[in-house]
């Protein structure tokens, strides 16, 4: 998938995950309709997941599921550590040192989260992946490698069990994580090996 293809598709995701009363979501709808045909050509079942999430009625129950007293967070370190017992442990948290090591990425990148959300909320990571689409920089692969993608299986339990349509968000997402991570290994040449 070409660079520009890669950002707006991840554009797209990003405002698809944020709360449907926060975005314009009829155009939010058509952009990501579009992109789901362009990342079919690419990736059928992503293309698939993406259309099958659009045709899905709106999530009338997201505040419920992803923010008052989430069923599912939308923090990537919530499925992968535990939360701090107290205000004294907090500091000292592996989440804490997760989330210190991601703004550290953003600032990398000269991206500052606006300070709304943690840096860990999936809508805000998956923007600066789209900012960041086509960048060689060593920093961005490990965001992927590193940051992002060992966080999300606990997260995509969670909507399985739940049932939601935001699964197939999920997996189109994902469809696109593989496809950024493969043009790293093709933009990458093997060593040949000599017997």
């Amino acid at each position: 998938m070409s660079d520009p293809a890669l950002k707006e598709v991840y554009a797209a995701i990003a405002e698809l995950w944020c709360n449907p009363e926060d975005v314009d979501l009829s155009v939010a709808r058509k952009t990501a309709a579009e992109l789901a045909v362009r990342l079919g050509s690419r990736d059928a079942a992503g293309g698939a997941a993406l259309a099958r999430f659009l045709e899905s009625p709106p999530c009338d129950d997201y505040v419920e599921t992803f923010e008052l007293d989430p069923k599912c967070s939308l923090y990537l370190g919530s499925h992968s550590y535990d939360e701090p017992r107290t205000c004294a442990t907090a500091g000292v948290s592996e989440r804490n040192d997760y989330m210190i090591d991601l703004v550290g990425v953003y600032r990398h990148f000269g991206f500052a989260p606006n300070g709304k959300e943690l840096p860990d909320y999936l809508p805000l990571v998956i923007e600066l992946l789209s900012l960041t689409a086509g960048s060689t920089d060593p920093t961005r692969r490990k965001l992927l490698e590193e940051y992002v993608v060992p966080h999300l299986s606990g997260l995509r339990s969670s909507l399985e069990r739940l049932g939601t349509p935001y699964l197939h968000l999920f997996d189109a997402f994902m469809s696109v994580i593989k496809l950024d991570v493969d043009g790293y290994a093709e933009a990458t040449p093997t060593e040949a090996t000599h017997d």
